[in-house]
């Protein structure tokens, strides 16, 4: 959906005022592929970018649409319904395009406003893809070795997947969501996470790492390695056992996303 400032309009100014936004979307995806980067058309961010057109600040507007950002840019221009003169000005951008996936935009005919962003939420499409690329970039950090703010730490063995493990970390990421809360310590529950693993059946020792707001698992991976508390937990060579989870927040949670390695020891 593509919409404009005059969508209130009736007749032949409405109309006009849409085929000129369906014209620069045309525009916009032409220079995206192009680039070999095409971005999507989403509705939300034209609905935000309608908004901007109307006088409410970014922040409004992303709030009003209930739209969270890792990541955005806004091209504001006055082009008087001038499609060649925009086509020359969102060629030859790539460079411009390459951080994000979708775009947005309204026009009243004589402004245009254009945002481009990458949202803040993992492509849960690809859950299984992510969960093992997580995986394998936790080995690969325990095999190269890391230093964990001043410690050095040796390489050291790889993990074996544990869907027990897997599992404690998939509810209790469920429940930061649903009941809106940061941290290793249940909200509702007070439960540690050798508490909510060992419900389950595990009966190793447990650890847990919690990162917010990465997108993929390269991002998740290099913020935890980052932070020295977290580090030495991935890298700790007592763990031998291995379960991770990621989901979506929502627009009123405390993050965008969140990522749980639960590491574990045998008994």
């Amino acid at each position: 959906m593509i919409v404009s400032v005059l969508c209130t309009l009736q007749g032949a100014s409405a109309a006009r005022t849409s085929a000129q936004a369906q014209a620069i979307a045309s525009l916009m995806q032409q220079a995206t592929r192009q680039c070999a980067h095409p971005l999507t058309l989403s509705q939300p961010l034209s609905l935000a970018a309608l908004d901007l057109l109307t006088h409410y600040s970014q922040e409004q507007a992303f709030a009003r649409q209930q739209y969270r950002a890792w990541k955005s840019q806004i091209r504001q221009a006055t082009y008087h319904g001038d499609l060649k003169w925009l086509a020359g000005k969102l060629a030859n951008r790539c460079g411009d395009w390459a951080d994000f996936t979708e775009f947005g935009l309204a026009t009243d005919d004589t402004n245009v406003v254009i945002i481009s962003s990458r949202p803040d939420a993992i492509d849960l499409s690809q859950t299984q893809r992510w969960l093992t690329e997580f995986f394998t970039l936790t080995n690969r950090a325990r095999y190269q070795g890391q230093k964990c703010g001043g410690k050095l730490m040796n390489s050291t063995g790889s993990l074996t997947w544990d869907p027990l493990l897997a599992q404690a970390g998939t509810r209790y990421l469920q429940d930061m969501v649903r009941l809106n809360f940061r941290g290793h310590i249940h909200a509702a529950d007070g439960s540690t996470p050798q508490q909510r693993a060992e419900r389950l059946g595990y009966t190793g020792g447990v650890g847990e790492n919690l990162q917010y707001n990465a997108v993929t698992p390269q991002e998740a991976i290099a913020s935890l390695l980052s932070s020295p508390e977290h580090c030495l937990n991935l890298m700790n060579p007592a763990y031998t056992r291995f379960g991770a989870a990621l989901i979506n927040g929502r627009p009123d949670t405390l993050f965008g996303t969140y990522w749980v390695q639960e590491f574990g020891t045998l008994r």
